[in-house]
């Protein structure tokens, strides 16, 4: 072998040790490839309320509430976006826009709750997997900005697969649904410590698909009040609250029940229909003969778009605390909403909190009535979605 054929082949073996060594660092620095995890019942965008309810000789009123998206990924990681309320905060109710609908609506401010209108609050980085028994296991373990949390925060989550013909899938707490409250029975099972999570949110409900978290994914609501997918049917529910027992002040402590969302009216109902406003992306209506007291029952609702993303928000109030003025200013009560959309893109109904606060009547400013307030979480959904009612 000459000189140059030896100086040749020893140029190429030098290369391919050189590409080997190479590839071999590659692989190292990569580590192992990271396994495939199955979404939440094949479902990749959530919108979900998660809080804590517990009775106030527990808490001493120290209810939460928080509302907002967890998007999942296949490798395993998830995120959340929030907005989140305390009870000890007292937050307060702020306009939203004027819902001059016409008819027998009064038009007056539809309010929601301080913050709702701007951007999410809060967020968190975490990844998911599921427990031996299946429900599905969140542990968040960064902040939005990245910086690793202190104690990680796992919630166990039951889920339900296949709704709204595969369109949809359910998360909920262990004791979300069950019976509605009753007077012999107010109280609802409250999770024990770690049953749904590591720290102290012991009640959730969420709904996912895979259409889009963004405002084009949101039913309008010209489309809720007319198109026939949506107007003709009920959207109901279950609402978890922390409220007081009775309406009487000498008996009366805080508990946590168990209420029904929503109702046996639709929006496009022929006798009594939902008006949507002329000047503003909402709707309302003026219900006759509810719970309300005195012999005024009529009870105004308002639904109205806030900004991005899926956001609406309701409030109520009973006519006959306006006394005679054409609004009522002081203690409704307001819900932030985000809506459910199926893979299709329908509207499918919401998942909401509610965060009241109590203000005085003179001056419109929290007055600290801690057994006054209302908090709690909810769903109000369609029949497709076959939320397990009890009452």
């Amino acid at each position: 072998m000459t000189h140059a054929v030896r100086d040749v082949a020893k140029r190429t073996a030098g290369a391919l040790l050189a590409v080997f060594a190479f590839l071999m660092s590659m692989l190292v620095s990569a580590g192992p490839a990271q396994a495939a995890e199955p979404l939440p019942g094949g479902k990749a965008n959530w919108v979900v309320s998660v809080g804590h309810m517990d009775l106030a000789s527990k808490n001493n009123y120290r209810n939460w509430v928080r509302l907002g998206y967890y998007v999942f990924n296949t490798d395993g990681t998830v995120t959340t976006n929030y907005w989140y309320w305390h009870q000890r905060d007292q937050p307060v109710r702020v306009d939203a826009m004027t819902a001059d609908c016409g008819g027998s609506v009064p038009t007056c401010a539809v309010r929601t709750v301080d913050g709702y209108k701007g951007d999410p609050t809060g967020g968190y980085q975490g990844t998911f997997g599921y427990a031996s028994d299946g429900r599905l296991a969140v542990t968040w373990t960064k902040n939005a900005a990245g910086t690793p949390l202190t104690d990680p925060l796992t919630e166990y989550w039951n889920v339900e697969a296949g709704l709204a013909g595969g369109g949809a899938a359910r998360i909920t707490s262990p004791t979300f649904y069950g019976p509605y409250s009753k007077p012999d029975n107010w109280n609802v099972t409250i999770p024990a410590p770690g049953e749904f999570s590591s720290y102290t949110a012991n009640f959730g409900v969420g709904y996912g698909s895979n259409a889009s978290l963004g405002r084009e994914s949101r039913a309008t609501m010209s489309q809720l009040i007319t198109d026939p997918r949506y107007n003709a049917q009920p959207y109901k529910g279950a609402f978890v609250v922390a409220k007081a027992s009775s309406a009487d002040p000498k008996t009366r402590v805080g508990i946590v029940g168990r209420e029904g969302s929503g109702g046996a009216w639709s929006f496009g109902a022929a006798a009594n229909p939902w008006k949507q406003c002329n000047g503003s992306p909402c709707m309302g209506w003026l219900q006759p003969g509810t719970s309300c007291a005195g012999t005024d029952k009529d009870r105004a609702r308002y639904i109205a778009e806030i900004g991005g993303g899926r956001r609406h928000t309701e409030e109520d109030w009973c006519q006959s605390l306006a006394q005679g003025q054409p609004c009522y200013k002081y203690n409704s009560h307001p819900r932030p909403m985000l809506q459910v959309i199926d893979d299709s893109g329908k509207f499918q109904g919401w998942v909401g909190v509610e965060a009241f606060t109590h203000v005085s009547t003179s001056t419109g400013l929290p007055d600290s009535g801690w057994v006054e307030g209302y908090w709690g979480i909810f769903d109000m959904v369609s029949a497709a979605l076959e939320p397990k009612l009890e009452g």
